[in-house]
């Protein structure tokens, strides 16, 4: 049998050869291009259709007294996301998770368009859910694909009967858009809560922790099928915990104290610094800033005409009248203006230039020296003596007790108040538009000398330590982080200390003090003080205490202020002399408070 032979060209083979060695070439190319080059993408992208991340929140850390009782801690509300990508039909999901939520559809949309970042990633639609109406999304899984839920923390205060401190703690607020660009790369994230007054916004990095995540398998549906074998949870980090020098008994028996007063309360460890308790009124309840504020409760706080979300102990402005006299008499003292020989006939009126400046006591003190003129608080010996001065130098000794400055106190929300000096005079009113009048002012804490209550507490807890100061602190890590002994040390004679304690206990312990009815019996406590009243033309004047009082080696200092209280003698000092005995245990804690 005859067979033909096929003769193909050389060439033609060699074509051929090449062309197949040029496709195996592009295939090995893209089977490397799809199997290792890209391989971390495509298993991205896979890894999108088949595993939902579920972001684990992390509690913040607690917030706790200085003995370890808690005055902040977390609870858990439920939340509904939907991711949009597995969303099969959007509107009749939204219409039937509005229906099982009982909220309106529009309040689903609104929220998915707010909280929205990627058609792969969850957005909120809905927050704080009841556990009756999560399972009813849950009852209904199968017909909702897309729709998930989470556990969120929010804030809760167990100890809030005995204790509220909400201008300490402060508030925590769901983020803003500004914010998120301003924390950008911080793992926040549309939603989420940051810090924004008190000591949630201070210490907002070490209080919120790091989120966590749980990796779910899903199936072509966006069911879950359960977790991914191949990839380990993400656990949450819990925030730090803060401990507070506040003592929490103290703190609530203050507030109790101040309750339906307007005002604010400081109590500070003299010699640390550390803040026993920080009040002021009227406060807000915390449980409505817990979790996600609505607009109505909002509005409700911070359209009040009593500003319950001012916090007066470190914000408000005060002149502080005749309590600020103490450091006129420091001034004079240290630059040998006056000695305790030195004396003024008070008659009640001190006529300057055209006008008559008057004395509390209208009668007048009679013949009074500079220990006189504190325990009674004379204005006409103040009178004098400032004529013997400049406001600079005044200035020089009101700055040197932190005056027209911040404290340094660890919460945000502080004012530096104002103490004039002669730039800030001639910026105020024009150069050489202001006159000795304003000085008069000045001496007395008047005219445009502004104080907080904290900077007075401050003012005596460094007359209390004879000059050693320290910096208001409301924790107590930095306690341990900074030695006792530091601290800044002012340098004044000895005899001015001796002669400012003598009349500030004079104050309430001679029969002539404007506190004396306010004076703690039994000798066992000493208490120093001085009154203020201070005229606002607003109304009533507001009513000022502030002092110091020692038992064995402890010392506390404080101030209390009543907003329109009349007279500091009969309505703030009252007050100072209850935290006092209570502090030191000297009513036995049988003050019965209203």
């Amino acid at each position: 049998m005859l067979k033909s032979e096929i003769r193909v060209p050389r060439v033609k083979r060699r074509v051929a050869d090449g062309v197949v060695m040029v496709l195996l070439s592009v295939l090995v190319a893209r089977l490397y291009y799809l199997q290792v080059y890209r391989h971390e993408k495509f298993q991205e992208l896979a890894d999108y259709n088949r595993i939902r991340p579920v972001t684990i929140h992390a509690p913040r850390g607690l917030i706790l007294d200085r003995d370890g009782r808690v005055l902040a801690s977390n609870r858990f509300v439920y939340t509904i996301s939907v991711i949009r990508d597995e969303l099969v039909d959007e509107e009749t999901e939204f219409e039937m998770i509005a229906r099982y939520l009982d909220v309106p559809a529009g309040e689903i949309e609104a929220n998915l368009n707010k909280y929205y970042r990627d058609r792969f990633l969850p957005a909120m639609v809905s927050r704080e859910v009841s556990f009756r109406n999560l399972s009813l999304i849950e009852e209904h899984r199968d017909d909702l694909p897309g729709v998930i839920y989470s556990k969120f923390p929010v804030r809760r205060y167990s100890n809030k009967a005995e204790v509220n401190a909400s201008h300490i703690l402060g508030y925590l607020r769901e983020i803003s858009r500004e914010e998120l660009d301003r924390h950008d790369g911080e793992d926040y994230a549309p939603g989420d809560f940051s810090g924004a007054h008190g000591i949630e916004k201070r210490y907002d990095s070490r209080l919120r922790g790091k989120k966590g995540s749980l990796f779910l398998q899903v199936d072509a549906l966006g069911r879950e099928v359960g977790p991914v074998k191949e990839r380990d949870p993400i656990p949450a980090e819990p925030g730090e915990n803060i401990y507070l020098t506040i003592d929490a008994r103290l703190q609530g028996y203050v507030e109790r104290l101040l309750r339906d007063r307007t005002g604010a309360a400081v109590v500070l460890n003299a010699a640390s610094g550390e803040v026993l308790a920080l009040v002021s009124m009227p406060d807000y309840p915390l449980d409505d800033f817990a979790g996600f504020i609505e607009m109505d409760t909002w509005a409700k706080h911070s359209d009040n005409e009593s500003r319950p979300l001012f916090n007066r102990s470190v914000s408000g402005l005060y002149p502080p009248g005749s309590a600020i006299k103490p450091i006129t008499a420091i001034m004079a003292l240290e630059n040998g203006l006056v000695d305790l020989d030195w004396t003024v006939t008070c008659t009640g009126e001190y006529l300057y230039g055209d006008r008559i400046f008057g004395c509390w006591v209208p009668e007048g003190h009679g013949k009074v020296n500079l220990m006189d003129a504190i325990t009674e608080s004379c204005n006409i010996y103040f009178y004098h003596l400032i004529q013997k001065a400049d406001l600079d130098t005044w200035f020089r000794y009101a700055r040197l007790f932190g005056f027209g400055q911040k404290t340094g106190i660890d919460l945000p929300e502080e004012n530096s108040g104002i103490a004039p000096n002669t730039t800030f005079m001639n910026d105020k009113y024009g150069e050489n538009s202001w006159s000795g009048g304003h000085l008069l002012n000045v001496a007395i804490g008047q005219g445009d000398v502004l104080v907080t209550p904290i900077q007075m507490a401050r003012f005596m807890a460094t007359v209390a330590m004879r000059g050693f100061e320290r910096r208001p602190r409301l924790t107590l890590e930095e306690r341990s982080s900074e030695k006792e002994t530091e601290g800044n040390r002012m340098e004044l004679e000895e005899s001015t200390w001796d002669i400012i304690q003598r009349a500030m206990w004079n104050v309430l312990n001679s029969p002539k003090g404007t506190a004396f009815s306010s004076r703690v019996p039994g000798g066992e406590i000493d208490f120093f003080g001085k009154t203020g009243t201070s005229e606002n033309p607003h109304g009533e004047p507001h009513a000022w205490f502030i002092g110091f009082a020692r038992k064995g080696e402890e010392t506390i200092a404080f101030s209390t202020l009543v907003e329109h209280g009349g007279k500091g003698g009969s309505t703030a000092a009252p007050l100072a002399r209850r935290i006092v005995e209570h502090y030191f245990g000297a009513d036995s804690l049988k003050v019965a408070i209203k």
